[in-house]
């Protein structure tokens, strides 16, 4: 073989060395990257049948007789072991939340000019509230029907009806997104309650009922403190308050997190009862819950 054959020969047998080598890292990063989305997607879905798992545990303590200790209703957080996935749980009673439909104007305005800290928007918020359910066309002091919808050239009026959600808050005219956010964890519609039960209501709303005039007083001393104080510490001795609660879970597994928001109501035992109705479900939290103004709620299971 000539010279030139022997050195064309030796060029092909490199560039075919060099590419196998790179079809070889190619592959290799192919199967490291598979193996990564493969990985997480299982984490992912661990994730999710763990959320799925912890929500069921709550409706299983809610309707166990025998639980001891039993699961705070009033917002407290319960930590889960469960395999390797962390999980946190939180029951809310909802007869501890303002309904939107039944509770008391002076109630709802108490728990929105808390929520906004600002007494004179409060008022126009709260008005429009009312304007929004009521059945008539005539508005109350700060409130809007539906000449005033018109005038802000939105499409829609007030609806002159209950509530069916609590997003609906969001139609209401003027509401902002900041504004909703910060009311929206202190009310339902699912109560039909006119008064809120403070035994097993969340620290905020307790506070917003007490005569406090905004989250910074929370550690004034004062009858409302001493008010405060009481009902907590007479929530032990009082138990469950209602049949409707609304369970919050976030779990977590290998860093991913999922989180799910059910509102069940319980059966009272009658006979061909599916024992839980699951009214609301969303893969995510509808609201982010507002920090704790007068004690720890954590609470190990």
């Amino acid at each position: 073989m000539k010279k030139s054959a022997r050195g064309a020969a030796l060029i092909i047998t490199v560039w075919l060395i060099a590419l196998a080598s790179v079809l070889a890292l190619n592959y290799s990063l192919a199967v490291q990257s598979d193996t990564k989305i493969t990985a997480s997607g299982l984490s992912r879905a661990q994730a999710r049948a763990a959320a799925e798992a912890g929500f069921w545990r709550a409706v299983f303590e809610l309707g166990s007789s025998i639980a001891e200790p039993p699961w705070p209703t009033n917002g407290g957080t319960i930590e889960v072991d469960f395999g390797d996935a962390s999980i946190e749980v939180t029951i809310q009673d909802l007869g501890g939340l303002a309904d939107l439909n039944s509770t008391s104007d002076e109630h709802l305005e108490a728990i929105v000019h808390y929520a906004l800290n600002d007494h004179a928007r409060a008022a126009q918020v709260t008005a429009r509230i009312i304007d929004w359910r009521d059945r008539d066309d005539d508005p109350g002091p700060d409130g809007a029907e539906a000449r005033d919808y018109v005038a802000a050239n939105l499409s829609y009026g007030p609806k002159n009806g209950p509530f069916n959600t609590r997003e609906e808050l969001q139609l209401v005219l003027g509401m902002s997104s900041t504004e909703y956010e910060a009311i929206a964890p202190f009310v339902t519609v699912h109560s039909q309650k006119r008064k809120v039960n403070l035994a097993v209501a969340p620290n905020f709303v307790v506070n917003a009922l007490s005569g406090i005039e905004s989250p910074a007083a929370a550690a004034a001393t004062s009858p409302a403190r001493e008010r405060i104080n009481r009902i907590v510490a007479g929530r032990a001795r009082q138990g469950r308050g209602g049949r409707s609660f609304e369970i919050l879970v976030r779990a977590e597994v290998n860093g991913v997190v999922s989180q799910l928001a059910a509102i069940i109501k319980l059966a009272r035992g009658r006979r061909n009862d599916p024992g839980v109705a699951i009214l609301a479900w969303r893969e995510t939290w509808p609201y982010r819950i507002p920090e704790e103004d007068i004690e720890d709620n954590a609470f190990a299971g």
